[in-house]
C-alpha cells in the first residue's frame, strides 16, 4: 500500500482483530512518477516486501532483478 492509506490499512487491521499484521508501506503518489523512478522503487522496496509476507533471504536472493521485461 502507499502512504496515503497506511493510516487506514492500520486502523482496518486493528478493528478485524489483527493490530499486528505486517504491512509495507510505498512512497506516495506512484501513479504520476516516471516508469524508472516506479522500477527503482520497486527494487529498493522488494526485500522488505518479502521479508513482510515471510520469505526468507535464501529464497528470496534467487529473483533480485525487477527491470522488467
Amino acid at each position: 500500500m502507499t502512504e496515503e492509506f497506511a493510516s487506514l490499512a492500520h486502523t482496518m487491521a486493528a478493528n478485524a482483530g489483527r493490530a499486528g499484521l505486517r504491512v509495507h508501506v510505498l512512497p506516495y503518489p506512484l501513479e504520476s512518477r516516471p516508469e524508472a523512478e516506479v522500477r527503482a522503487i520497486a527494487n529498493e522496496h522488494w526485500p522488505r516486501v518479502l521479508a513482510a509476507l515471510g520469505v526468507t533471504t535464501a529464497t528470496a536472493d534467487t529473483d533480485r532483478d525487477h527491470s522488467g521485461p
